[in-house]
């Protein structure tokens, strides 16, 4: 008897840790704590502040930050100034060179915010919390202009034509005292500056937002800048702050799923007109964490995934089960602890509550076994009628200039790689995703793994599939090219797959190849050539040294390595294959560029720390050198290259605290920019 109700006891212990079904929250349909696919997901938004409030004390418990109540008001703040605009200036800008390169974004005509931009004779870039102009172009000439020094560190910027936007998180725990946040809440700085005299910026518009820097993208000169907020307690609507004007997003511009939420968060999308930034759109989004975000010229797209636990789906069939069982009095006891206040009893609270009663029931019931063994089969066939146990949900946010409408969500099954795992194309979204492992003690062998591709309309309702691709592999890199989708999978070899997308309803594998190594980034070189960048490995799938192929796709069904580059030191890595902002490419220069180090403390003269410059063809990759980084004390932290790009006949690569500019023909050197921040020249602190 005494292991019985230990039994139990473990049994019902996870109850603690989740929701219980039993205790509704509905501003829509939230009334179960177990995701079932065959649900369909219709976004709603919140009715009411008090709505939105239930919802923050249903999940309080479960989030990261903490607010103070929810203090923060639109009225009697102090007025605070965060930094003082530079005088006004009217200087010309310098006629453009013809040629350089931009930053790599995933989609034509969508910038993605990088710590580098450059227009053709400036460079600006950002190292720690300064941000730095330099007069990059001629490059024997080139010098820092300006340095603005910020409180906090710089996650990326934007530049359009005379305006640049420059952004990071914000954590100034005095000025969030002041206006009522506790010193864990986060929040987010976006500043815009004229920029026509580069040594002198204007700034002309500060915005704070609530949360942490997600994602930013632009388009025209219109930025959609993305922040996180996680649930906290007595956390009030997502705050704007401008200037030191305060404004909240207003509930019903929040938008909610019918999912259980685990540790939920908010996605705030806010755009801003850069050349007219006097008012702004915000919208929000519930979401899980695990976020990966596409987007296309007019459509953001946020996913996360969503698993089925089967001690969860337990739960709910136990609490289905012997609920009615209940006495009377318990079952009035039970609807009394829903019925309370928040106020008074938590969510979680009420849990605990109801959990005891149930446990307490159960466990000196005469038919305790009959009950488990009802619960059990109820739970295996609920089990079985489940395809798959993971899928990936996405909210499909519609964009047009400052017009932002959440519009309608979907799903697939399994987990994307990243954002390169999703593609619009003429409204038709596709996506690849890899299907882990599923195993239940109702079935004691592990289901393999597989990868699949889906299609869905502008509904985001699926037409076409493919599936149980690579069993036993996961996706390790994707490329959507036109009508095409060339994918990568790994687990001792590398099949390259090619899959025709031309018809939507029709997904078809054209043809595969199978080398050793991965590529982790795959890049179109040419309608016929895709590059490859990854890592080698043995025929038992040990990984080794920098790999880099070309695949000629010509031949759809029978794709080729038609060249490659290995690196010969075996612990040589690139932040290029996670990272496709650092890697260069030009076609027209038969130019490839990317970070490279090896550190291999055995044999320290093969060590490096640099950017690796490739001479490229259709047929041939062949490298030409090394632009060295690093540093004269073989005992200090170097830090790593982070971008490269090129102006004219000019080569850039940028580490923290330097800007080497090297000749294009010959990789001569030309000049070397110090990034330090120093109290000469302009200088203002932000």
């Amino acid at each position: 008897m005494k292991n019985q109700i230990q039994s139990t006891i473990i049994l019902f212990a996870v109850l603690i840790l989740t929701a219980c079904s039993t205790i509704e929250f509905s501003p829509g349909s939230y009334n179960s704590n177990v995701f079932d696919p065959s649900d369909a997901l219709t976004p709603t938004t919140f009715s009411s502040e008090a709505e939105f409030n239930q919802f923050i004390e249903t999940y309080s418990n479960r989030g990261y930050d903490s607010y103070d109540g929810g203090i923060i008001r639109s009225l009697g703040v102090p007025d605070i100034t965060f930094a003082e605009s530079a005088t006004s200036s009217k200087a010309v800008a310098p006629p453009q060179p013809n040629d350089f390169s931009q930053t790599n974004n995933q989609v034509a005509n969508v910038d993605e915010a990088d710590i580098i931009k450059t227009d053709g004779n400036y460079i600006y870039t950002a190292s720690g919390n300064t941000l730095f102009i330099v007069n990059a172009y001629p490059g024997e000439d080139a010098e820092v202009t300006t340095t603005l020094d910020f409180k906090n560190r710089i996650e990326g910027l934007f530049i359009n034509n005379n305006h640049l936007a420059v952004f990071g998180d914000f954590n100034n725990q005095e000025t969030l005292r002041k206006i009522g946040f506790l010193p864990s809440q986060s929040m987010t700085f976006l500043n815009i500056y004229d920029i026509k005299d580069k040594s002198n910026p204007e700034l002309i518009k500060e915005f704070r937002f609530d949360g942490r820097f997600f994602r930013a993208r632009m388009i025209g000169d219109y930025v959609y800048f993305i922040t996180t907020t996680y649930i906290s307690e007595g956390m009030p609507l997502p705050i704007v702050m401008e200037g030191t004007q305060i404004t909240r997003i207003a509930p019903e511009h929040i938008s909610i799923l019918p999912i259980p939420y685990d540790n939920p968060q908010l996605n705030n999308i806010h755009a801003i007109k850069l050349s007219d930034p006097d008012s702004i759109t915000s919208k929000s989004v519930a979401v899980e964490g695990s976020q990966n975000l596409y987007m296309s010229e007019n459509n953001i797209y946020i996913t996360h995934t969503e698993y089925i636990d089967e001690w969860e789906l337990r739960n709910k069939i136990l609490i289905e089960v012997v609920e009615p069982k209940l006495p009377a009095e318990s079952k009035a006891l039970i609807q009394k602890i829903k019925n309370a206040d928040n106020d008074i009893l938590s969510q979680y609270e009420k849990e605990q509550k109801i959990f005891n009663i149930i446990s307490t029931y159960l466990n000196f019931h005469e038919d305790r076994d009959e009950i488990e063994d009802q619960i059990e089969s109820k739970l295996k066939r609920k089990l079985d009628s489940y395809k798959h146990l993971e899928f990936t949900i996405i909210q499909k946010i519609a964009v047009d200039g400052s017009n932002i409408n959440v519009e309608t969500t979907g799903k697939v099954p399994g987990a994307l790689n990243n954002q390169l795992s999703l593609d619009e194309n003429n409204g038709i979204l596709r996506v690849a995703t890899t299907l882990n492992q599923r195993w239940s003690r109702f079935d004691q062998q592990r289901s393999e793994s597989s990868n699949n591709v889906y299609t869905l309309n502008a509904e985001l309702v699926q037409l076409g599939e493919l599936t149980n691709l690579a069993s036993g592999e996961r996706i390790f890199s994707t490329r959507f090219i036109d009508d095409r989708l060339y994918m990568v999978t790994f687990r001792q070899t590398d099949p390259f797959f090619v899959i025709d997308l031309s018809n939507p309803s029709i997904i078809k594998e054209l043809g595969q190849l199978k080398i050793p190594g991965f590529s982790r980034y795959l890049h179109p070189y040419d309608k016929d050539t895709i590059i490859g960048i990854g890592r080698d490995a043995t025929d038992t799938g040990r990984t080794k040294g920098i790999k880099i192929s070309l695949f000629n796709v010509k031949d759809v069904a029978n794709p080729k390595e038609v060249a490659n580059y290995i690196s010969e030191q075996r612990y040589s890595q690139t932040s290029a294959e996670w990272e496709h902002k650092a890697f260069l490419f030009s076609k027209e220069k038969n130019l490839l560029v990317i970070p490279a180090y090896n550190y291999d403390w055995q044999n320290k003269e093969n060590n490096y720390n640099g950017a690796m410059v490739f001479n490229i063809e259709a047929d041939s990759i062949e490298l030409r050198g090394l632009i060295d980084h690093s540093q004269d004390d073989e005992e200090r932290y170097t830090p790593h290259v982070e971008r490269s790009l090129y102006i004219e006949e000019l080569l850039y690569t940028k580490s923290p605290s330097l800007l080497r500019i090297n000749a294009l023909d010959d990789l001569s050197k030309v000049k070397n920019v110090k990034l330090v921040s120093k109290k000469e020249g302009p200088i203002k602190i932000y």
